[in-house]
């Protein structure tokens, strides 16, 4: 296969563990390179494993879904963790291609590493409102499981996503028993300029 002159020199770079080096090439790799970055991911060595799911966060089209799916599931916390944020910034690009996956995305909230718990709260930032729902799955659900980590994130990721849709969710967490998710729920309101359209009823 013919590399490219910017994925040899990425790959160089990699090899010598200069990560500055590695991030500038990533930013020289296009669509045209997917092919071999998707090479480079179904590799075993996690260091260059990381970088291709980097540099597809960057330049990966909806044909990156896959592998990148299989990512969130791998034993290494930072890959999930990448993978995950990669997931979001595809979403940017083919939407209807990460679409499908916002539910498993947003179960990975329970995750045991609070590293991949935060990137995939980030990643469901980037995907808007079609996040709202799977967010909402995890507030109610993770109750009767007492993830409280993973409610926590799903109320900063509604407060981040800042729109009706995720208005509405953050209203139901004005009362709710956990501390930040509370938190998180009157920020945003008050950031939206909603807060002040509540009527609070004495119970």
């Amino acid at each position: 296969m013919n590399h490219s002159a910017a994925f040899q020199n990425f790959i160089t770079a990699i090899d010598r563990d200069s990560d500055e080096l590695a991030e500038q090439q990533a930013t020289l790799l296009t669509a045209a390179d997917e092919p071999d970055l998707l090479d480079l991911l179904a590799q075993t060595d996690e260091n260059r494993q990381w970088w291709a799911v980097r540099a597809l966060a960057r330049c990966g089209t909806a044909a990156a879904t896959p592998g990148l799916q299989a990512t969130l599931h791998v034993q290494d916390a930072a890959l999930r963790a990448t993978a995950a944020l990669a997931l979001g910034h595809l979403y940017g690009r083919a939407p209807d291609t990460v679409r499908p996956l916002v539910a498993e995305l947003a179960a990975k909230l329970t995750d045991d590493e609070g590293i991949v718990r935060q990137a995939v709260a980030d990643a469901l930032v980037m995907c808007g409102d079609d996040a709202v729902p799977a967010l909402i799955a995890i507030l109610r659900t993770q109750t009767q499981s007492g993830h409280e980590g993973a409610r926590t994130r799903a109320a900063y990721a509604l407060r981040k996503i800042a729109t009706m849709k995720a208005a509405g969710a953050l209203y139901h967490c004005l009362n709710d028993d956990n501390y930040l998710v509370r938190m998180y729920a009157q920020e945003g309101l008050e950031e939206m300029g909603l807060l002040e359209n509540i009527l609070v009823q004495p119970e």
